[in-house]
């Protein structure tokens, strides 16, 4: 019986150690879990606090959005102005080139009837002053 004895003594101090390892185990494991419920109240307010901090500046923000929108809409429709004047610019020029060709060949058939007006109104005073001369 003397060697049952120390087999129950050594079987129950290691149960006993066991129990006492588990009941550790359980309280820390009820420790941790509130310590992570604060940690995550803690958490929520902060995220709350931030949300609260960044409204501001996410109001703000969309405002700027939109005015750079707006800026971009009036950046397009000077844009489709200045494309309009250059088109009547071009228009302009295709005319003044127009015009241009016109006047050189008027200047041009003008100034052969200009010379040809002037070679005959000369050889007329030729021809006149030739039979004054021989008349006299």
């Amino acid at each position: 019986m003397g060697d049952h004895t120390w087999l129950i003594i050594m079987t129950s101090a290691i149960f006993f150690i066991l129990a006492l390892g588990i009941i550790t185990v359980i309280c820390l494991l009820i420790y941790a879990i509130f310590e992570m419920r604060k940690a995550a109240v803690a958490l929520n307010i902060s995220l709350k606090n931030t949300e609260e901090r960044l409204n501001p500046f996410i109001l703000e923000a969309e405002q700027f959005l939109s005015s750079v929108r707006r800026v971009t809409d009036d950046v397009g429709a000077v844009t489709g102005a200045a494309h309009n004047i250059a088109e009547a610019g071009n228009d302009l020029a295709i005319n003044l080139n127009a015009l241009n060709n016109l006047v050189n060949a008027l200047s041009g058939g003008l100034s052969l009837k200009v010379f040809g007006l002037k070679a005959g109104a000369k050889a007329a005073i030729n021809v006149f002053m030739n039979q004054l001369k021989e008349r006299r």
